[in-house]
C-alpha cells in the first residue's frame, strides 16, 4: 500500500543531507499531515538556540501549497520586541507557535525543501525589521 503521506523524492533527499536522524512524519485526520524536523537551529538574536519546526504538508502536495510555519516551544527576540503575526494552535497534541507568513506558491518549483528554506529566511529577516 503506498503511504498517503508520501514525500518527493527531492525531499527526503534534502531533509536527510540538512537534517539527517531529526525528521519524522506524522497524522493528523484525512488528508492532513505534519512534518517535524527536530533540533531545527534559529538565528543568532532569539533567546532559544533551536526549536522543533513543524510544517503542515496538506492533501495535494506539492500541487496545493504549504503554508505557514510553526515552532515549539515558542521563541522570543533576545532584543525583547514582539514578533508579529504569531499565535498558538494546537496540531498532534503539542500547542504550536504559528508563524503566519506567506508567499506565492509555485507548483512545480516550490516544496518541502524550499518551504524549510523560507523558514530560515523569515526567521533571519525578522531579526532585521
Amino acid at each position: 500500500m503506498d503511504d498517503p503521506y508520501e514525500l518527493l523524492s527531492e525531499d527526503a533527499e534534502y531533509l536527510n543531507a540538512h537534517h539527517p536522524g531529526a525528521w519524522r512524519k506524522i497524522a493528523e485526520g484525512a488528508g492532513k499531515f505534519g512534518l517535524i524536523v527536530e533540533h531545527f537551529p534559529l538565528p543568532n538574536g532569539y533567546v532559544e538556540p533551536e526549536a522543533t519546526l513543524m510544517l503542515l504538508v496538506p492533501s495535494g502536495y506539492p500541487g496545493v501549497p504549504i503554508d505557514m510555519f510553526y515552532l515549539q516551544p515558542p521563541i522570543h527576540r533576545r532584543d525583547g520586541s514582539a514578533i508579529p503575526a504569531l499565535a498558538e494552535e494546537t496540531h498532534f497534541g503539542t500547542a504550536w507557535q504559528r508563524w503566519s507568513r506567506h508567499y506565492g506558491w509555485q507548483p512545480g518549483e516550490d516544496s518541502v525543501a524550499t518551504h524549510i528554506e523560507y523558514v530560515g529566511n523569515q526567521l533571519r529577516a525578522e531579526l532585521g525589521r
